[in-house]
Order: structure tokens, then C-alpha cells, then sequence
């Protein structure tokens, strides 16, 4: 299995914003602009905006502000890293699906499709399991 560098932005994003969002002092949650994160992720800024995007709309990250009337977005993850690698896999790639390409019409594929619908299952065990709580180390800034 091969993921997409969409998910690779993804995940230094996310490493990213779990490093530099914080909560001011009046209790207001501080995020980072679509072009900090797009330097200092190394993704290009339409690619940022895309996966961000997509991170949003499944309620890993969340944005403040607006886009209209050059006023900015500033992203910070959601209240929880209990997102896992799962979710970050089917928000940016739509699908986790190992053997989506296989060609089911095949004669053979009868006598695999319970070993391959186990393996399926144990890989999106794993990906579940692993959250974004337990890969970053989360940290508060004062």
C-alpha cells in the first residue's frame, strides 16, 4: 500500500498545528495561517489549502476567521487527538481500500476474498488504533 503525499502534507501539518496552537490568555484558541503552515510544512499552498480543506470537513482540524474579504483562515486542530491515522487517511485519500483495483470478475478472486477482506479489516484495526495522541507528543504553550 502506497498512501499519497496529500497525506504525508497531511501528517506534518497536523504534527504542525499540534505544535503551534494554543489558547491565549482570554481563553482563545490561537491558530496558524494557511501560509505559515504551507512554509513551514514544506506543501504548497494549494496543496495546504486542499488538505486542510479536507481535514475541516471531517473535524480534525477546525479554522477561525474567514476566507472571503482578505481576511485569513487560521487553522488548530480539533479539541481531541483522538483522530487516528485512519480518519487522516479517508479524509485526504477518500478510502482506505487496499484492493479496491483488484479485478473482481476474475475467477480466482472467489477463493481470496475472505483472506483479503481479513487482511483489510486488520489493516484498518491498526490505522484506527494509532491517533494523533499517541504519534505527537502534545505540548501547551503559556
Amino acid at each position: 500500500m502506497q498512501l499519497k503525499r496529500d497525506t504525508d502534507y497531511a501528517v506534518r501539518i497536523l504534527y504542525y498545528l499540534n505544535m503551534n496552537s494554543y489558547i491565549d490568555n482570554h481563553g482563545k484558541k490561537k491558530g496558524v495561517s494557511l501560509s505559515e503552515l504551507a512554509k513551514q510544512t514544506g506543501t504548497p499552498k494549494l496543496i495546504a489549502e486542499r488538505v486542510c480543506d479536507s481535514l475541516k470537513e471531517k473535524g480534525i482540524i477546525v479554522a477561525t476567521g474567514r476566507r472571503e474579504a482578505s481576511k485569513r483562515l487560521y487553522y488548530s486542530t480539533a479539541a481531541s487527538l483522538g483522530s487516528s491515522l485512519l480518519d487522516i487517511i479517508e479524509a485526504v485519500e477518500g478510502s482506505c481500500q487496499l484492493f479496491a483495483v483488484f479485478d473482481k470478475s476474475f475467477a480466482g478472486y472467489k477463493s481470496l476474498e475472505d483472506q483479503i477482506q481479513r487482511i483489510q479489516k486488520g489493516t484498518e484495526k491498526i490505522l484506527s488504533e494509532a491517533t494523533l495522541g499517541s504519534l505527537f507528543e502534545t505540548r501547551k504553550k503559556d
